[in-house]
Formats: C-alpha cells, sequence, structure tokens
C-alpha cells in the first residue's frame, strides 16, 4: 500500500448502528485517540492531524463520552474515512434482513463514497458497501461464517481468500473484531502516516520481544524513568509548594534549567504557564475543602497560598463560573452544622 504524506489530515466518522458490535467502534476509537495523543507528544502545539466524530446513520453527529480531537487547521490534503461497525446477527438471512431495512445508513455510504470518500468495514459490516456495489470485481477478505452466503448473494465478488486483511479500491475490510486494532493500524498507515501507525502499533499490540527484553533493561538501568524532565520536577515542586507566593525563580531552580527553557518546556507540554498550572492547583485544593470542611473562604484561601481572600473569590469565580458559597451549596460532602450527629463516648465501639 502507497504511503500517505504525514500532512494530510484525517477526518473519520465512526457509523453507530442499533446492531453494531460496539467494541468494534470502541477499538477504533482506541487506536485513533492513541495516535492524536502519539502526534501531540511528537510535534507540541501543532495542530491535531486527525478529527473523528460517531454519527448516526443519518449521519448526524452524536454525543459521546470520548473527547474528540481538537480542531486542525487546514493542511496540503484531507482524508475522509467512515468505519462501518461489525453487525451483531444470528444467522446470514439475518445479516440480510439487516441490511435491506437499513436504507438510510446505505444512503449515507453511498453518498461518503461518491464524495471520494474511504470505507473500513469490519467482519459483517462488509456487507453494506457489497450492497452497492462498492467490492464487484474483487477479491474481498470476508468472516468464514458468512463467505458462503456473501458468495451467492453477491456474485460479482470474490470471497475465496484466506487473507485477514483486504483493500478493494477505496474499502478496507478485515474478517474477526478482535482484529480491529491492528486494522484501523494498517487503514491509518495507509491514509495518514506510516511512521505514527508503527508508534501506536508499539503500544497497542502486543510486542514479545519487548516484554522479554524490558526487565532486563530496567534492571541494568538502560532505561530510566521517563518522568524525570524538567516540566515534572517543576510540576512536583509546584505540588509541594502549593501554599507558597508564586515565583518563577525557585521553580526553574528545582527544574534545574532557566526561568525561560522551562516556560517553553512547560507550555509546549501541559499548554499552560507555571503560574496557570499553580492556580489549577489551587482551584482543586480550594474545591475539596469545600466539599468536606466547614472553612470559611479567608481559611480555605489562606490554605490554598493567598493571603487575600478576595482575589482569590475573584480567581475560583472566573475558574469555575460561581462563587465559593455556590459551589460549596451544590456538591458539599457533609451536612451542616446544625444536622451533625451527636454521638456520647458510651456508645462508641
Amino acid at each position: 500500500m502507497p504511503a500517505a504524506a504525514a500532512s494530510t489530515t484525517l477526518r473519520v466518522r465512526l457509523l453507530w448502528l442499533p446492531e453494531a458490535m460496539p467494541g468494534t467502534l470502541f477499538a477504533a476509537l482506541d487506536v485513533l485517540r492513541t495516535a492524536a495523543r502519539i502526534a501531540q507528544l511528537q510535534s507540541p502545539g501543532s495542530a491535531a492531524p486527525i478529527r473523528w466524530q460517531l454519527v448516526g446513520a443519518s449521519g448526524r453527529s452524536m454525543p459521546t463520552p470520548f473527547a474528540p480531537a481538537a480542531k486542525t487547521r487546514s493542511t496540503s490534503a484531507t482524508h475522509s474515512l467512515l468505519v462501518v461497525p461489525g453487525i451483531a446477527s444470528d444467522n446470514a438471512p439475518q445479516l440480510g434482513d439487516i441490511v435491506a431495512r437499513s436504507s438510510t445508513a446505505l444512503r449515507l455510504i453511498e453518498r461518503h463514497a461518491a464524495d471520494g470518500g474511504w470505507i473500513a468495514a469490519c467482519t459483517t459490516g462488509l456487507v453494506f458497501p457489497a450492497e452497492l456495489g462498492l467490492l464487484a470485481g474483487h477479491r474481498v477478505a470476508a468472516p468464514w461464517a458468512y463467505q458462503s452466503w456473501l458468495a451467492r448473494r453477491y456474485t460479482r465478488c470474490d470471497f475465496a481468500t484466506d487473507e485477514p486483511f483486504t483493500q478493494a479500491g477505496r474499502v478496507f475490510s478485515c474478517v474477526a473484531p478482535s482484529l480491529m486494532s491492528e486494522f484501523m493500524l494498517r487503514v491509518l498507515g495507509h491514509l495518514h502516516d506510516p511512521d505514527l501507525a508503527q508508534a501506536c502499533s508499539q503500544i497497542l499490540l502486543h510486542q514479545p520481544q519487548r516484554q522479554q527484553l524490558t526487565p532486563t533493561l530496567v534492571a541494568q538501568r538502560w532505561l530510566p524513568k521517563t518522568s524525570d524532565s524538567p516540566v515534572y520536577r517543576a510540576m512536583q515542586w509546584l505540588q509541594a509548594n502549593i501554599e507558597q507566593p508564586y515565583r518563577l525563580a525557585p521553580v526553574a531552580e528545582a527544574a534545574a534549567v532557566s526561568e525561560r527553557t522551562l516556560l517553553r518546556h512547560f507550555r509546549q507540554v501541559t499548554g499552560m504557564t507555571p503560574l496557570d498550572y499553580l492556580h489549577t492547583l489551587r482551584i482543586e485544593r480550594a474545591k475539596m475543602l469545600l466539599e468536606v470542611t466547614l472553612h470559611g473562604v479567608p481559611g480555605v484561601a489562606e490554605a490554598c497560598g493567598y493571603s487575600d481572600a478576595a482575589a482569590f473569590r475573584r480567581l475560583f469565580q472566573r475558574e469555575t463560573g460561581m462563587t465559593m458559597s455556590e459551589y460549596r451549596t451544590r456538591y458539599a460532602l457533609r451536612s451542616r452544622r446544625p444536622f451533625w450527629r451527636v454521638e456520647s463516648s458510651g456508645h462508641r465501639n
């Protein structure tokens, strides 16, 4: 397969259907999210090269608990990929019934193909591009349990292959749900960046040789702690000195770099300054104190390193969108003082 240029933006839609095998979509999401994170680590601050969304048969975006990649700036080229999940059916005829009543999904896939988009169909999901004639004249990998039925129904296709993965024009397919991660890595390498796909495979796929070699390398100290970096040391210092007045000089000294170098690296890795990071730590500490203690605002501000309670009030409201009193009212994890339980010493165990 020819490799695509690394500057290509990959836009992915994951098709949700009532009969979908959700695990195939989750596996695809794992690959996409891992690839986006590795790309960000390799090029901090650069535009996200991969975007994805979950869509229904109509093509409309659906809510998902998995945050999508950040918006991208325009690049030299864009590939559009539609992931068609495996379809759960009791038998082959039922699979035919499902595709027959999925006219909306078929129209979506047909429009996507007509616009030059690519399709990744997992296992029985390949029935959709087959129904549209997108596999005609091609040899296609199909799940063995449905192979005979597919061959009789789609006579212009050749399903007589034992390959686990195939490409038929702009349609990729794989034969089993358990292969979905490897399948998506192959698609990623073809449409976007083979080097990024290879880096992802080292994380997502079993690496028996590396599993065997790593303990020895760790014991011999050839593999150092990856957390020992200037940014990590700075974060550790800020966490340990959250109550201290902020000055950049001691943070940089703890990180063993210059102030200018620390600011540059800290922004690249975290997207914020050390002071912004300290503010987030202080806000989280304040939330915890408001939830589980009865300390007033001055006491909470002092515990978070602020001598000026009014200034901390303003910071808290700006970051959370509510006052400290409002936050306590909504999220307190203990009752108000009048309702405290009173126990005599004789009832204690």
